[in-house]
Order: structure tokens, then C-alpha cells, then sequence
């Protein structure tokens, strides 16, 4: 099987509410084209910055809405369901 060329990395951001987003930095590439970056803390010393083209972050965005709402559907429906009367059980 021959070895894929482009270099692969997995990361995991664990974020709070609150994180102090930055989104005031951008620039024209080497090519001319203008990117940005959005910037925030992690805790500690710890930052992160994502940045792309500005169709890339916004695909990002959407994605991350998109994954926030299927996070708000799953937790309605598990207190939806737990409030619910169960029939025939008791005394």
C-alpha cells in the first residue's frame, strides 16, 4: 500500500463558553489572496489560532453551528424524555 503523501495531524480542542474570541487579524497571502484567523485562549498559557481563506472559515462556521444544534436537538430530547411519566410502574 503506498504511503499517503500529505501530512496528517488529529487535534482536540476543548472549549468553554467565554473563551475570548479574536477575530481582528488578516492578511494577503503570498499568492494575493486574503486570509484571517480567529485566536483565542485555551486556559493557561495555552492559544489557539485557526486561519484559512475566508470561504474556509466559513465553512468552518457552519459546521460548527450545524454541530452546536445537533448538541441543543440531543439534549432536548433526552429532557424531553426524562420528564416524561412512565405508565404502569408504581405501587
Amino acid at each position: 500500500m503506498p504511503s499517503d503523501p500529505t501530512p496528517s495531524i488529529d487535534v482536540g480542542i476543548l472549549l468553554r463558553p467565554g473563551a475570548g474570541y479574536d477575530a481582528s487579524h488578516h492578511w494577503r497571502s503570498d499568492d494575493g489572496r486574503w486570509s484571517a484567523s480567529i485566536r483565542f485562549r485555551t486556559g493557561g498559557y495555552s492559544h489557539v489560532s485557526i486561519q484559512g481563506p475566508a470561504a474556509a472559515l466559513r465553512e468552518l462556521a457552519a459546521a460548527l453551528v450545524d454541530a452546536a444544534a445537533q448538541a441543543d436537538q440531543a439534549e432536548e430530547a433526552e429532557e424531553a424524555e426524562q420528564s416524561e411519566p412512565v405508565v404502569g410502574v408504581g405501587p
